[in-house]
């Protein structure tokens, strides 16, 4: 098997992994990456033939997103096969062939396993729904109506709408925390836990390092499913639930390589204190985890169809948070953007008057911090959210669902609209832009049968990795050149590699409306150097704060 460099060493005397070493990962949404055969989305030729740009941005390992065989309600995330590949990406032979190519550049592969849920259209499901006392009978979460009637508790499902589904079949509802397709397995079973870690080796014995592992602090449930009291939160419910850690744990010892394959956890709803939990190293758990609040700093009441400005100080605070709660023998994931999140340079920066600037500045502050940075495609090059017009154009399931639950609830069309069109995950997805090109590089076809998927944001000619490229080879100012700079400027530079991340002064600039970051990274040893870093996210100069003591 491929690795490089260890991994999760079992004494402190041992090198780091290499994802604390300075390393960085770039995170593919496979559809919308490269399409190779012109039908208009992105398949893993595509991304194989686009490897030497992670190469040359200086990644060392690449996610994609779920490639899996699916019915693609979700886009992936409701999986069929665990084993094979959906025709719309390729083939096996295709997946191969990426892992071989990524391995002689030196770029290790993680894939997204979605272990909470599967499509209804697993066998696994079949088999469940239409045998309640066979083998797979109890794989899902089957429960009688409530006594009055109804679904058995008052669980709501993350796309807005309940979160148990009648099936007539069975004469009993089946929970799904996400859409009524994806069907949440049910772990308590040992030989569902079984089948994970079967599925892991697997694809660790086709030579994969990793999995990025989709909400996987939600496989445990409340015994007995309780209802949530009002005003309460799922968290304990079907969030860090009470066997999840135990599981985990369980799921890496599973592995045929349980000490060098990097687990990434996504983690949604979780506190600090989980955080610490699922990845101190002394647990063998997770590697690291995908936590949320950081993107939820322009949410509203923790809603994100709720959107409020963007404070910077708001930000630091979440973020110096994390970095406490990650100290020690934990690891932190360091992101703004991914396939779920709005452009950041949309979110954090000015996508129309300072982009470039803005986007230098995001990519700054989310890759000096200690961690691992993770770099959603495009980023790298400021592509911005997509001018939506109408919510017709809306072709993500959770948005859809979003924008009728707020028309329910009363919220006239047109200021629904605007709340789902500025954070839906559709903003995330467009197709990548490589050249100036029809479709922007990212089809052979550019139009007709094999036009794109999802239209390209018409700012393409500006904004490509093509222009970009040549200005950075150029030595001239780009948002491509500076990604590049600022990842091979942590791998030369001790405290941004290994040392402690500080931000001076936060408590006194609580509540203030300073649009300046601070924070330092550095050793504690004899000799060792701090280095301090400073980003302004407004658009005219403003003074570093007193408090920061600079």
């Amino acid at each position: 098997m491929y690795h490089p460099n260890p991994a999760l060493p079992e004494h402190p005397e041992h090198p780091a992994p290499w994802w604390q070493q300075g390393g960085a990962i770039y995170h593919i949404y496979p559809r919308s990456f490269a399409d190779s055969n012109g039908d208009g989305f992105g398949d893993l030729r595509g991304i194989t033939e686009k490897l030497d740009h992670l190469a040359w941005l200086g990644v060392e390992a690449l996610w994609m997103g779920p490639v899996f065989r699916s019915p693609q309600v979700d886009n992936g995330y409701d999986i069929s096969d665990y084993r094979d590949i959906d025709p719309l990406f390729g083939t096996l032979a295709d997946m191969d062939e990426l892992i071989a190519a990524a391995h002689r550049r030196g770029i290790r592969v993680l894939l997204d396993l979605v272990l909470n849920h599967s499509s209804t259209e697993h066998r696994w499901f079949a088999a469940s729904r239409d045998d309640p006392h066979g083998p797979y009978g109890d794989f899902y979460h089957w429960q009688d109506p409530a006594p009055g009637g109804g679904p058995p508790n008052n669980w709501w499902s993350f796309f807005s709408i309940p979160a148990w589904t009648w099936c007539a079949e069975r004469g009993q509802y089946y929970l799904n925390l996400f859409a009524p397709e994806q069907a949440d397995l049910n772990w308590t079973n040992r030989e569902v836990r079984r089948e994970m870690a079967e599925i892991a080796n697997f694809w660790l014995d086709r030579q994969v390092d990793g999995f990025r592992m989709d909400v996987i602090n939600l496989i445990s449930k409340s015994p007995g499913y309780p209802s949530i009291p009002d005003g309460g939160t799922p968290r304990g419910y079907f969030i860090d639930g009470p066997d999840a850690l135990r599981w985990i744990q369980e799921f890496r010892r599973s592995l045929r390589d349980p000490d060098v394959t990097l687990l990434v956890g996504e983690t949604p709803g979780t506190t600090p204190e989980s955080l610490r939990s699922w990845t101190a190293r002394e647990h063998r758990a997770l590697d690291m985890v995908i936590s949320f609040e950081h993107v939820q700093v322009d949410h509203s009441h923790g809603s994100r169809w709720n959107p409020v400005p963007f404070a910077p100080q708001d930000l630091a605070q979440i973020l110096a948070e994390q970095q406490q709660a990650l100290s020690g023998s934990s690891w932190p994931s360091l992101y703004a953007g991914n396939h779920d999140q709005p452009r950041v340079v949309s979110r954090f920066g000015d996508d129309r008057h300072f982009r470039r600037d803005s986007a230098i500045a995001c990519a700054a502050l989310f890759t000096l911090l200690r961690g691992t940075p993770i770099v959603y495609q495009g980023d790298e090059i400021a592509m911005a959210i997509f001018p939506l017009e109408s919510p017709e154009e809306l072709q993500d399931v959770e948005s859809r669902n979003a924008y009728q639950a707020l028309l329910e609830a009363g919220v006239p069309p047109e200021e629904a609209f605007a709340r789902v069109r500025v954070q839906a995950r559709d903003n995330a997805r467009t197709p990548m832009q490589w050249t100036t090109g029809p479709a922007a590089g990212f089809s052979e076809a550019g139009g007709g049968t094999g036009a794109p998927w999802f239209p390209v944001n018409p700012d393409y000619r500006e904004w490509n990795v093509a222009a970009q490229r040549a200005a950075a080879e150029a030595r001239e100012p780009s948002v491509l050149g500076a990604y590049r700079d600022l990842l091979a400027l942590r791998r030369q530079h001790q405290p941004l590699t290994s040392g402690s991340c500080t931000f001076p002064g936060l408590a006194d600039l609580a509540g203030q409306n300073s649009p300046v970051i601070v924070f330092q990274r550095g050793g504690s040893g004899v000799g060792e150097h701090t280095m301090t870093i400073v980003i302004n996210f407004s658009s005219s100069p403003a003074p570093v704060p007193d408090a920061a003591g600079l």
